[in-house]
């Protein structure tokens, strides 16, 4: 069996969770990747897995959409280099897989030169939002208006990581059996508790990854100004790209003490740095309305048997209060976060228990678990097909 995955943005996690996902499945069958020239996570692939460069870096981030740092051309030359999509049927791939939630570009020349025709065409979506056109998140408002001009593409399966993803889908017109849930899987290629020989610096915050407003980092700042009333020396370590709302930066200039800031794109080899500094780590986002499935630092937390403080959005309820491994509070609470932050910051037994369960949830969400169940749908998407060619050529044998 030949899988060919196809990498729809060149920056963030999304590289990262192919990368995951190829290696596991290169145990099993060929693998080939299409991704942009430079992505977030090139070192990161096997040595046997074909990597072909075949698109531009298209300039867009969520950072970069928000600080209005982007430039048209190089959005419209990234765009465009999508169709070497056209070269995708010369590898004769048996299943073709957007493993990145089917960005405009990819679903635009994936259905010009008629991927979904060739041979299965899976999805991964890691995003399904309720309202597909609020105001409130701008960038997700203008993919699915592009979406909306744009032919669909016949997905053979559409992979989502919750229930509530599925019967978002669902009540879109998605068929109820296509739509498949497999959780995200947690984190291996930045190392694991196994690869940390420190101990956590005592009552130190991790918040980590892009710095955008749905990430309610001013919510967590006001938190932390109430928490260092009881405990002073609190420190919240802020690392990943983007740019601090003014009301956040003039807190953080009046503490300097309590903060420590990393304005950046943190490169692979130091994430597992951040992660073992880390008494907790906290994801205090606002309402999403139920559209992320999952999050990439939740999944990094648990490869690094964290605790995690996070806010009720999405389904986290389940995935770290369920599980046992943190806390959850309303999203844009700062008295509740606070008070959150403080109970298990204070309380070392439950921090070890915490710590235990997030262990345990990376046994389960290992990247061998969540590969079995994509070669299992791999499997099931063929027959399916096979069956479906089978049927239309008896049915033009017929007439």
């Amino acid at each position: 069996m030949h899988i060919l995955y196809t990498i729809g943005q060149s920056t963030g996690g999304l590289p990262h969770y192919t990368a995951e996902l190829a290696n596991c499945i290169a145990d099993h069958a060929d693998v080939t990747v299409f991704k942009p020239r430079e992505t977030s996570a090139d070192d990161l692939f096997r040595d046997d897995i074909e990597l072909v460069n075949a698109f531009e870096p298209i300039g867009i981030s969520m950072p970069s959409l928000y600080k209005f740092e982007v430039s048209p051309l190089d959005i419209f030359r990234g765009l465009y280099s999508y169709d070497a999509l056209r070269d995708v049927v010369g590898y004769d791939p048996d299943i073709i897989h957007d493993s990145t939630g089917l960005f405009p570009q990819v679903k635009f020349f994936a259905k010009l030169h008629g991927l979904d025709e060739h041979c299965p065409f899976i999805t991964t979506r890691h995003e399904v939002p309720v309202n597909r056109f609020s105001f409130s998140r701008p960038p997700v408002f203008a993919e699915e208006m592009l979406n909306l001009v744009i032919p669909d593409i016949h997905e053979e399966r559409t992979v989502v990581h919750t229930k509530r993803q599925k019967e978002v889908l669902v009540g879109r017109g998605f068929d109820e059996e296509d739509v498949v849930v497999i959780p995200h899987g947690a984190y291996s290629i930045f190392g694991d508790v196994e690869d940390i020989d420190r101990d956590p610096e005592e009552n130190t915050l991790l918040f980590f990854g892009n710095i955008v407003p749905p990430k309610g980092l001013d919510t967590l700042v006001e938190a932390v100004e109430i928490l260092r009333e009881e405990i002073p020396d609190v420190k919240l370590i802020i690392a990943g790209d983007g740019q601090l709302p003014r009301d956040v930066r003039k807190i953080v200039n009046r503490s300097p003490e309590n903060y420590e800031l990393h304005l950046r794109f943190i490169p692979n080899e130091e994430v597992k740095e951040f992660f073992a500094r880390a008494t907790v780590v906290t994801m205090p986002y606002r309402s999403q309305q139920g559209t992320k499935g999952h999050s990439g630092v939740l999944a990094t937390a648990f490869s690094f048997g964290k605790p995690v403080v996070a806010s009720t959005a999405s389904e986290f309820p389940e995935q770290i209060e369920g599980q046992g491994c943190g806390l959850v509070v309303p999203p844009e609470d700062p008295v509740q976060l606070a008070n959150a932050l403080r109970d298990v910051l204070s309380d070392e037994e439950s921090r070890s228990i915490m710590s235990k369960n997030s262990l345990r949830m990376k046994e389960t969400l290992s990247w061998e678990n969540v590969s079995r169940q994509y070669l299992d749908l791999y499997h099931s998407a063929l027959s399916d097909n096979h069956q479906k060619r089978e049927w239309l050529t008896i049915q033009k044998s017929s007439r």
